[in-house]
């Protein structure tokens, strides 16, 4: 039968005289590191127990890993020890190809030099800037899945002139190890950071729901309920009322451009902002015009919002609306049941334009007229076809009249669920009726 034996290792100035390391006694140094090595699914724990037993078990002053950057494809001084080695932590770059380490990284090969002084592949500027002097290093690849990930290096061994083959073999053995490990404890500390992303957004997703009113279990005086769902655990949709006076009562509508968390501490900003100016505003237009410009104070990573603001006279039934760049708002008619959109004068979206001006626009309703606020998210769901569900959709949906504000949201939910069934969602969608 023909003997395999492995590809050749560069090596230059290797000790050709096998060290005087017994093979049982290596083989239980191997099954003794693997279990260290499994003591710690954390990343920097780990690294700094690679590097201590690296230099323990070669016997080398100085021990050093490097990673790859995937970012920057170059090599990392992660942790380095022994002498003067941890002034390289975090300091330097390798890029691949330089130097012995980025040598190995580029071929995947190890290599044992001893008298690296007559090696045109040192880098000197390592010793040159920690003062330390480099005799002789070991170095071999850490592969992960048949990809390199860095490179693990044994540095001066302790009373030898050299590194042997015999060093090489145990070396290259407990480095397949430490690179399995460094991939387990990346992949744990991946899930753990995933787990606490999602907590976090589950504990945002809590903290938007309690700070968006529960609006049909609250006196205003009004038959008025809305509903939000979110594309995601967390976004920018919102509504809000807000009692001005006894006959009067504010309400807004709105959608900041964008989603996730940044969306929903913009939009607890906006809301924040509303519920302190309102009371003192004499109109929507007003009111837009104080809160764009206190919103375009400071820019919140580049965000906008869209928004429609209503006041509501319960006495005379009344409405003056202003919108900021907003969808427009939809009335139906109970006398015979029509419906219109109403367009009004519009205006640019809140935090973009300082001096932008906003409009007013004024409708009277009649007993059991109804007006529904939206965001886009509503007229833009998707079926699998990837057809819209439209305003016209929308518009057929409440033509049929419902007893409630709240019947009419559970008609226009059902409907558009029905719409874009079996689809991801692609935004929020959020709608708000409005019953006189």
């Amino acid at each position: 039968m023909k003997k395999t034996s492995r590809p050749p290792t560069q090596k230059t100035n290797l000790t050709t005289k096998r060290c005087p390391a017994d093979k049982v006694r290596n083989l239980q140094k191997i099954l003794a590191l693997n279990s260290i090595l499994n003591s710690t699914l954390e990343l920097d724990p780990l690294l700094a127990i690679i590097m201590k037993t690296s230099a323990e078990v070669m016997k080398a002053e100085v021990a050093s890993l490097l990673l790859i950057d995937s970012a920057t494809k170059e090599l990392v001084f992660r942790v380095a020890l022994g002498g003067k080695g941890s002034a390289l932590e975090e300091k330097f770059r390798v890029k691949m190809g330089e130097g012995i380490a980025g040598s190995v990284a580029k071929t995947g090969k190890p290599l044992v030099v001893n008298d690296v002084r007559n090696d045109p592949r040192f880098a000197k500027r390592f010793d040159r800037s920690t003062g330390f002097i480099t005799k002789a290093i070991l170095c071999v690849p850490l592969k992960a899945k048949n990809k390199i990930i860095g490179v693990l290096q044994a540095i001066n061994p302790v009373g030898r002139k050299g590194f042997c083959s015999s060093d090489l073999d145990l070396f290259e053995t407990f480095a397949h190890q430490a690179a399995v490990a460094i991939e387990n404890a990346k992949l744990h500390a991946e899930m753990v950071r995933q787990e606490t992303a999602k907590q976090t957004l589950k504990i945002a997703h809590e903290i938007q729901q309690n700070f968006l009113p529960d609006l049909k279990n609250r006196n205003y005086g009004l038959d008025i309920d809305a509903k939000s769902v979110p594309a995601f655990d967390v976004g920018g949709d919102f509504y809000d009322a807000v009692t001005l006076d006894n006959d009067r009562l504010g309400i807004i509508l709105g959608d900041v451009s964008g989603k996730g968390v940044p969306a929903a501490l913009y939009m607890v900003r906006a809301m924040s902002e509303y519920r302190f100016l309102a009371p003192s505003a004499k109109d929507p237009a007003e009111l837009l015009t104080r809160l764009n410009k206190k919103l375009s104070e400071q820019s919140f990573f580049g965000m906008f919002i869209t928004m429609v603001c209503l006041m509501v006279d319960k006495t005379t039934g009344t409405i003056q609306y202003a919108s900021a760049g907003h969808p427009p708002i939809l009335l139906r008619r109970a006398a015979n049941s029509t419906t219109e959109l109403l367009k009004g004068t519009q205006s640019v979206p809140l935090g973009l334009v300082p001096d932008a001006p906003f409009f007013l626009n004024t409708i009277k309703l009649e007993k059991g007229d109804a007006l529904f606020l939206y965001t886009d998210g509503v007229t833009e769901a998707r079926n699998r076809l990837g057809k819209e569900y439209t305003i016209e959709g929308l518009t057929r949906c409440v033509k049929v009249g419902a007893k409630s504000a709240e019947a009419y949201l559970e008609q226009i939910c059902a409907d558009v669920r029905s719409f874009s069934a079996d689809t991801d969602p692609h935004d929020d969608v959020t709608a708000l009726a409005l019953v006189i």
